[in-house]
């Protein structure tokens, strides 16, 4: 499984928090197709089906690439050097992953009241 950087997470996690506040505070063509966007790209950076699930699957990607940085720091310090983190360790922070041939369901999708279709 290819892990994503936590920088970028970090980034789409930012981005859709502001988007959500944005939204909330005056729904725009502008900010609803922004924030479909930034719902997608979550989604499909951590393989998961709803905006719910990607939301707590790159939080658990973050806890866990900093606790790869902190065994690191720990072996560093000690003098040795710390073991290279297991995709399976990644991959069972994460929540339930899509299946392939899911669908992402997005803001059209579930209904939220966002004007037009994805072109």
């Amino acid at each position: 499984m290819l892990v994503p950087d936590p920088k970028v997470v970090r980034r789409l996690l930012t981005r859709y928090a502001a988007l959500k506040i944005a939204y909330a505070e005056k729904e725009t063509p502008e900010t609803a197709r922004s924030l479909e966007d930034v719902t997608y790209t979550l989604c499909v950076m951590t393989g998961t089906t709803g905006v719910r699930d990607a939301v707590a699957a790159a939080d658990a990607l973050l806890v866990a690439a900093e606790q790869r940085r902190d065994a690191r720091q720990a072996a560093s310090l000690a003098g040795g050097t710390a073991p290279a983190p297991s995709p399976k360790a990644v991959s069972a922070a994460a929540p339930r992953l899509a299946q392939p041939g899911t669908e992402v369901r997005t803001l059209h999708s579930r209904g939220l009241g966002v004007p037009g279709p994805l072109r």
